[in-house]
């Protein structure tokens, strides 16, 4: 059993949120069939969209680390 939501949080640490994650990603669903399939139950789930699902993902994890910092901004605290 895949955690799709762990091997998205790797590659994005590991490739920061560029092409290459994308690419990453996708040739790891089309090399490995029950990867893609937990996925599909994955984006099922989460109610994302199997084409666009693991991009949204990405893009909420993205926007949460920058609304901490801006919270984190907006009490004084500077860097």
């Amino acid at each position: 059993m895949y955690d799709i939501a762990e091997i998205l949080r790797t590659l994005l640490d590991r490739h920061s949120n560029t092409s290459v994650l994308d690419r990453e990603f996708k040739e790891m669903l089309l090399h490995d069939s029950a990867l893609s399939k937990e996925y599909a139950v994955w984006c099922d789930e989460m109610g994302y969209e199997r084409a666009t699902g693991y991009r949204d993902y990405i893009d909420e994890i993205i926007e949460s680390q920058d609304s901490i910092w801006d919270h984190y901004k907006e009490y004084g605290n500077d860097l």
